[in-house]
């Protein structure tokens, strides 16, 4: 029995071979990120909650039925779960007709780079300031909104993101530098240029 867990290289050959615990393993280190994730992407956490679910129930399935061990070593496991979520989530949307507006939880503001959840400064012009940094975020296109947290909020690689949303990643770079100059361009009018500095 594997104990390895923790590298998440080793975790979808462990769902594979069924070892003890290692499925309930995978759900506690993702279902945080694929929820946040996919809360921004269909803007209603209930609708995100069943996403994230159907998401582990397609990953669980093909791990253990559909893929076989080599194909589970060889599974860049975090891009591969968030295109399963991110395609889930489109479908969803696309089903919807009404849609809730949640805003996206208070965000710190170091060039947007490890961006904690729920976390809210003590000073009250720094909660402002999260406060249009969130509004602007929430005020992108979609597809930026889903780059910036891709890219830092859940600290992904470009490589990583162009797995996730089958872009390249030279598009990508320029997509990513496009959202930034608008959310700069965002917080600038609102007099919050200095938290993307």
């Amino acid at each position: 029995m594997c104990t390895d867990w923790d590298q998440a290289d080793r975790l979808a050959t462990a769902v594979h071979l069924r070892e003890e615990g290692a499925f309930e393993r995978l759900v506690e280190l993702y279902e945080g990120s694929l929820f946040r994730y996919t809360e921004r992407l269909v803007e209603n956490a209930h609708d995100a909650q069943e996403v994230v679910q159907d998401a582990f129930l397609r990953a669980h399935r093909a791990l253990t039925r559909q893929y076989d061990e080599a194909r589970c070593r060889e599974l860049n496991l975090k891009p591969w779960l968030f295109r399963i979520a991110r395609n889930l989530a489109f479908n969803k949307k696309r089903g919807k007709m009404n849609r809730l507006q949640i805003p996206l939880p208070i965000l710190e503001d170091d060039d947007l780079r490890g961006l904690t959840r729920g976390e809210v400064p003590n000073d009250f012009e720094k909660r402002e300031e999260m406060r249009e940094l969130d509004r602007a975020i929430s005020g992108l296109p979609s597809e930026y909104r889903e780059l910036i947290v891709l890219r830092f909020l859940e600290e992904m690689s470009y490589a990583e993101i162009s797995r996730t949303t089958g872009s390249n990643e030279a598009s990508l770079r320029g997509k990513v530098f496009r959202s930034l100059k608008l959310l700069r361009e965002a917080l600038g009018s609102k007099g919050v240029a200095h938290a993307m500095s």
